[in-house]
This record gives C-alpha cells, structure tokens and sequence, in this order.
C-alpha cells in the first residue's frame, strides 16, 4: 500500500490520455482544530470526468457507478495480485476494474444477472467458443 498523504497530495486525474483529462493539482488547505493543523485536500477525485469511462463498462443496471469510483479505491489502498472483494458486485464495475488493474476479485450477488453480465468481459469465449455455440444454435 502507498502512503495516502503522498497519494492525495499527488493525485491526478490524468492518465495519459489528454483527450479526456488534464492534470490538476491537488490543493491543501489546513484548517486549526484543538491546537492541530488538519490537511484538507481538494482535487476533482472521481466527479465530474467520471463520464469518460472506458465503453466496456456500459450495461445498464440499476444503481450504478462509474469505474473511476472503485479505481480510485483499488489503486490507494491495494497493490497488484491483491484479492478485491465485492459483496454487491451489480453489473461488476468494482471486480472488472479490479481485473483490469491486475488485482484478482471476488464477486459476489444475489441476482444470477450479475454473473451473466461480468463473466463475459472478464473472461471472454474464444472464437471456437463461438463457434461452436453459433452452431448449436
């Protein structure tokens, strides 16, 4: 894990892809509390450029978030091959995003559709896969 001060001090939405971001700073501002300097720090953390998500996160289902939600989570506060967990995964936001940052998930639901909905984006069928259900079909 990283030290979350340095983390938010450094943070930027800014991935490489100066289509959609532009690096901003982070901003501190200290306020006084029992005789203590307490660091309040302000940056766009995941608001309003959460709508530039990557397209293989678009399904409709209820209640909802965008990627950058979890993203900014999994990458504060785990490291790669670190087990992700979501007891309420919906359509799989948190367990994909984790996959795609290299940590290994555990997606949990009680709705059968949140398997049907994550499965084929985490562990897509091969062309003989296709093949094979095309012609059974």
């Amino acid at each position: 894990m990283i030290d979350i001060t340095k983390y938010l001090e450094n943070f930027s939405l800014d991935k490489g892809n100066s289509l959609f971001y532009e690096k901003v700073k982070t901003r501190i501002e200290y306020y006084q509390y029992n005789n203590q300097s307490i660091p309040k720090y302000i940056n766009e953390y995941w608001t309003a450029k959460q709508r530039q998500s990557n397209p293989i996160h678009e399904i409709s289902y209820r209640a909802c978030f965008k990627a950058q939600l979890p993203r900014f989570f999994i990458e504060l506060l785990t490291n790669e091959n670190d087990i992700v967990y979501d007891p309420f995964s919906g359509r799989g936001t948190t367990a994909l995003e984790a996959a795609l940052l290299n940590r290994r998930f555990i997606a949990n639901d009680i709705n059968p559709l949140s398997e049907i909905l994550l499965k084929p984006r985490v562990q897509p069928p091969t062309l003989n896969e296709i093949a094979k259900r095309l012609n059974s079909l």
